[in-house]
């Protein structure tokens, strides 16, 4: 088999298993707590986080020692050591910018946010929710994309198009899930899963971990689940679509990279193959 058809295979395989992992959380979501924002528990909440670490971590070990004759620290997921530091900068990279499109969104008058519940309530359940965030959303899916599909297409071509095509697939992938659940295809899904993947990989590639897009991604998810999951009920909020596009999205996602760039120094080698060899 030649190195492209090597790579094809395993960035495909690996796909669809997490199609079929996520499908699989849903049914069990749906199966034993309902379906919809209705059938929301904690307790349901916290067995799908567990089970999406549960079942993907194991997977890419399973996939990068079986066939690759390699481990995590290839793929930028070295644990615990050096993971602090881009972790954090990650988190920093979407928050900082997050909190000049609120503070915009605010003072414009475009939106309005109202804690409905004690901020005793909401402090103490923020913790929580960062838990359960790195479990069901952040940690899988940044080890899969951009760890081990990134990986694989980053020995076979520029790290540009790497970023690119992983960007598509997770893309993709989320379309997939959506299309399967709901029925139709979701086109603001694929261009949010799009941008979102294109950023969290351009900062994997600048910060050479994969921590950093897992921080990234866990300040994202919390503070939109915190803010905008109504049958927890924490908030109201006006002008919701505003706050959507405005400070969770157009302002984080488009000046994250210029706050990592402040710690991560070019050049990075954009054009050039990452060089991880993958055997076939």
């Amino acid at each position: 088999m030649t190195k492209s058809g090597s790579i094809a295979w395993r960035v495909g395989a690996m796909w669809l298993a997490v199609v079929g992992i996520w499908l699989f959380l849903g049914w069990i979501r749906d199966a034993v707590w309902g379906s919809g924002h209705a059938g929301y528990t904690l307790g349901g909440h916290m067995l799908s986080a567990a089970l999406a670490t549960l079942l993907t971590v194991p997977l890419v070990i399973v996939m990068l020692r079986a066939l690759d004759r390699t481990t995590l620290e290839s793929i930028g997921f070295p644990f615990p050591a050096n993971a602090a530091r881009p972790f954090l900068i990650g988190i920093l990279a979407w928050s900082a910018p997050f909190a000049l499109g609120l503070a915009i969104c605010l003072a414009a008058g475009w939106v309005t946010v109202t804690p409905t519940a004690d901020w005793s309530e909401i402090l103490a359940f923020l913790p929580v929710l960062v838990v359960l965030v790195f479990l069901l959303e952040a940690l899988p899916e940044e080890l899969v994309f951009r760890g081990y599909i990134y990986g694989q297409l980053a020995s076979g071509m520029s790290r540009l198009w790497a970023v690119v095509l992983q960007a598509v697939l997770f893309s993709a992938w989320g379309a997939a899930l959506w299309t399967i659940a709901v029925g139709t295809v979701p086109i603001d899904r694929i261009a949010m899963f799009f941008f979102m993947g294109l950023v969290l990989g351009m900062l994997r590639v600048v910060s050479g971990s994969v921590w950093a897009s897992i921080g990234l991604h866990v300040a994202f998810q919390s503070v939109a689940q915190l803010l905008l999951n109504g049958p927890r009920g924490h908030f109201a909020i006006t002008g919701v679509e505003t706050l959507q596009l405005v400070a969770l999205g157009i302002v984080p996602f488009s000046l994250a990279m210029m706050i990592a760039e402040v710690f991560y120094k070019g050049p990075h080698g954009w054009m050039e193959r990452a060089g991880r060899p993958v055997v076939s």
